[in-house]
């Protein structure tokens, strides 16, 4: 049976919060090869972090956890639950995340991606960011490691 598509027009982006640990959790385990531990996540809350979760009818879809520090924003990870994937909604948190960060007088944004990660590469392309650096074997994979791309999207140009 094919997931229902979401109406865009009814999603909600908030602010994560610690009550909110079990869903984003579920997703992050579901989504990720190597997903970040609870204790990870209890670690990137504070005055520098900004978490926001997206909503469909009140459950969590997906969410990102960034960071800002000196007119940087790092985004340090992004998901969207393995059901709702494939409708764009990647796109709109991240949006969200380039507008709440030049609502905040943020410079730059800064995130490093899995280069097998083709899906994700297109759409931060698409969403202005560029390609900066690598990172060789930075991240486990199955059969050894895999690359990083740096890249960042100039929020002031």
């Amino acid at each position: 049976m094919p997931t229902p598509l979401i109406d865009k027009e009814k999603l909600q982006i908030v602010p994560m919060g610690l009550a909110d640990l079990e869903s984003v959790f579920n997703i992050e385990s579901r989504c990720h090869s190597h997903p970040w531990s609870k204790k990870l996540f209890l670690s990137n809350f504070g005055s520098r972090y900004f978490s926001h979760l997206l909503l469909a009818d009140e459950q969590v879809i997906g969410y990102f956890v960034a960071s800002s520090v000196a007119g940087e924003v790092t985004l340090m990870n992004i998901a969207i639950a393995p059901e709702a994937q494939g409708q764009g909604l990647g796109g709109v948190l991240l949006k969200f995340l380039k507008d709440y960060s030049k609502a905040k007088d943020e410079e730059q944004i800064w995130l490093e991606v899995r280069a097998s990660n083709t899906y994700a590469l297109k759409l931060y392309q698409k969403l202005g960011f560029v390609e900066v650096d690598r990172r060789k074997d930075y991240y486990p994979c199955e059969k050894g490691r895999e690359d990083a791309v740096i890249m960042c999207c100039y929020l002031s140009l």
